[in-house]
C-alpha cells in the first residue's frame, strides 16, 4: 500500500494484522506496532509461551556474567547484567515478526507519526483483545523516535 496518510496506512496495517493473527489463532501475551527505522511499519505478536523462553535464555546468559562480576568484586560490571523479570520486549524474537510489513515512503515521520501509531492501536483495542486469553496480562506496545519498543500500556477494558 501506497499512501502519505498515516492514519489510512496505518488503519490498513492493522486490519491485516489482526486478520492473521487471528487465522494464525495466536494467544496474544504482547502486541507491538513497529516502525522500522523510519522505513517500513509493521506488527510483532508474542505468546506467553515464546516469551517465557526467551526470558529463561535471557537470564541464563546474564547470570553467568553477573556472578562473573560478583566473583571478580566488579559491581559496576554486575549492575549491567541484571535479571529479566518476566517478560521479552525483544521483537525480533516474537512468535510473529513483520506482520503485514509496509513500506512508508513518503510519509513524515514525526512525532505526530508515533502519536498516530499509539491512537490505531487504541482505536482497534477490543479487536486485539479478542485474540488474548488473559486480559490481565496483555500488553501493548509502539515504537518511538528513539526506541524500538518506547510505549507501553494495558487495556483500557480491564
Amino acid at each position: 500500500m501506497t499512501t502519505s496518510n498515516p492514519e489510512r496506512l496505518f488503519d490498513n496495517v492493522l486490519s491485516r494484522a489482526i486478520a492473521e493473527v487471528r487465522a494464525r489463532g495466536i494467544d496474544v501475551f504482547t502486541f507491538a506496532f513497529h516502525d522500522h527505522e523510519s522505513a517500513a511499519v509493521s506488527v510483532c505478536v508474542d505468546t506467553a509461551a515464546s516469551s517465557a523462553r526467551l526470558v529463561r535464555s535471557q537470564n541464563a546468559f546474564t547470570l553467568r556474567h553477573f556472578t562473573d562480576a560478583v566473583a571478580k568484586g566488579a559491581l559496576r560490571k554486575a549492575a549491567l547484567f541484571k535479571a529479566n523479570v518476566g517478560r521479552s520486549l525483544a521483537l525480533g524474537d516474537f512468535e510473529m515478526v513483520n506482520v503485514a510489513r509496509t513500506d512508508i515512503e513518503g510519509v513524515p515521520v514525526t512525532d505526530e507519526f508515533y502519536l498516530q501509531m499509539i491512537r490505531a492501536v487504541c482505536a482497534r483495542e477490543s479487536e486485539i483483545v479478542s485474540l488474548t486469553s488473559d486480559l490481565s496480562r496483555l500488553l501493548f506496545c509502539a515504537s518511538s523516535a528513539e526506541w524500538e519498543v518506547g510505549y507501553m500500556w494495558t487495556a483500557s477494558t480491564q
